[in-house]
């Protein structure tokens, strides 16, 4: 198994200097259908002890038990495209941090983040993706990370 997929994130409290871990993490994919453009869940992860995910579960359902999916799986989940998992268009995601207001004890601004970012046509497949997320009780900060 490669050493991460493609996309990761890395989640650390501003307020302690430390990671987060388990923090419940949901990844969409946008598409466009009849109804409209809409981003639709494809996996879900808590992050580790690090504050971090490197590996997506397929699907939404947070399960103990659930395993990391394969590179060549979380792909095909993400419906990359054919060649070499790349787009022929620009492609919209969004990360969903969840339980932020259970991290604060209720004492939060925010008691969940969604981070919708693009990945450039012919990108995917070629680059690493990284969403890293600073948190405090009343602000947050995120950037591309590396």
């Amino acid at each position: 198994m490669a050493s991460r997929h493609p996309i990761t994130c890395h989640v650390l409290n501003t307020v302690t200097g430390r990671p987060v871990s388990g923090l419940r993490c949901t990844l969409s994919k946008k598409t466009d259908n009849t109804s409209g453009p809409e981003f639709i869940p494809f996996a879900s992860a808590d992050t580790n002890n690090d504050g971090r995910i490197v590996f997506w579960n397929l699907g939404t359902a947070f399960n103990d038990k659930a395993t990391s999916a394969s590179v060549k799986d979380f792909n095909d989940a993400a419906s990359i495209g054919e060649e070499g998992y790349q787009e022929s268009h620009d492609t919209m995601y969004c990360v969903k941090f969840d339980g932020i207001d259970e991290l604060f004890g209720g004492d939060t601004f925010f008691p969940y983040i969604e981070i919708v970012f693009k990945i450039p046509a012919g990108k995917y497949g070629k680059e690493h993706f990284h969403i890293p997320l600073l948190l405090s009780k009343y602000s947050y900060s995120t950037y591309r990370g590396s």
